[in-house]
C-alpha cells in the first residue's frame, strides 16, 4: 500500500545528494542559510518516518478489527494521537522556516541588506499580513490555515482532549478541537481532516517552495 510521503524535497530512504540542496548564501548576518534548508529536507525525511509508521499502524488495527480479534487498548489509540501532533508540529515548524527563509532572502534582494528582525517570520505571522507578502506562499493560504489553525488547537486548546476517541474508519483522519484563546465567548470550531489530502497539498506546497527559492534566490 502507497502512504502519502512528502517527497518534493527528496526521494524516501534514498541517500542525500547534492541535487536536493539549494545554494544559498553561507555568510548572510542570519548564519548559513544553506544550513536551514539541509534541515529542512532532513526533518522531513524523520516526518516520513513517522507518517509511515502511523498508517501501518492504522491499517494493521483496522485489519484486525475486520477479523472480529482487535481490542485497542487505550495507550495504543493515544499514540497514534500523539503522532498526528508530532507530525502537524513538524510540518508547522518547517512552514515557519520557510518564510522566515523567503522574508529575509526577499528584504536582501531588494534592499542589498539583511534586516535586523525578521519581518515575516510564521504561518501566524503572515495570515495577518494586510499586504501581499509572496505569490508561492500566497498560493497556499488555505493549506497554511489549517495547518496553524489544527496544531495551534492541539497545543492550546483546553478542550481538544473532549474528541480523544475520534478516529477514521477507513483511513487515518486528523481531528481536533479548538477554543480560540480558551475563551468561551468564542464558538468552538470542530477540525477534520483527511491526512492524505493534507500531505498530498503539503508536498505541492513544498515542490512550488523550493522551485521559487532556487530560482529566486540561489547563489552561484
Amino acid at each position: 500500500m502507497e502512504y502519502p510521503i512528502i517527497e518534493a524535497l527528496k526521494k524516501y530512504k534514498t541517500h542525500f545528494n547534492a541535487n536536493q540542496f539549494i545554494s544559498l548564501n553561507p555568510n548572510s548576518d542570519f548564519g548559513n542559510l544553506n544550513l536551514v534548508w539541509s534541515q529542512i529536507i532532513i526533518r522531513i525525511e524523520c516526518v516520513n518516518m513517522q507518517i509511515v509508521d502511523l498508517y501501518e499502524k492504522f491499517y494493521e488495527q483496522k485489519k484486525h478489527v475486520e477479523m472480529g480479534f482487535y481490542m485497542s487498548n487505550l495507550d495504543d489509540s493515544y499514540l497514534d494521537i500523539m503522532i498526528t501532533e508530532q507530525i502537524f508540529y513538524w510540518l508547522r515548524k518547517t512552514a515557519d522556516e520557510i518564510i522566515s527563509l523567503i522574508s529575509i532572502c526577499s528584504d536582501y534582494q531588494r534592499t542589498g541588506k539583511y534586516p535586523k528582525k525578521i519581518n515575516v517570520s510564521s504561518i501566524g505571522e503572515f495570515i495577518k499580513l494586510k499586504t501581499p507578502f509572496n505569490n508561492t506562499i500566497e498560493k497556499y493560504r488555505y493549506l497554511l490555515q489549517q495547518l496553524n489553525e489544527t496544531s495551534n488547537a492541539y497545543k492550546h486548546s483546553f478542550i481538544n482532549p473532549q474528541i480523544i476517541a475520534y478516529k477514521g474508519s477507513e483511513y487515518p483522519v486528523v481531528f481536533a478541537y479548538n477554543l480560540h484563546f480558551n475563551d468561551r465567548a468564542n464558538q468552538p470550531k470542530f477540525i477534520n481532516l483527511d491526512f492524505r489530502v493534507f500531505l498530498n497539498n503539503y508536498n505541492d506546497f513544498l515542490s512550488d517552495v523550493k522551485n521559487h527559492i532556487s530560482e529566486s534566490y540561489s547563489v552561484k
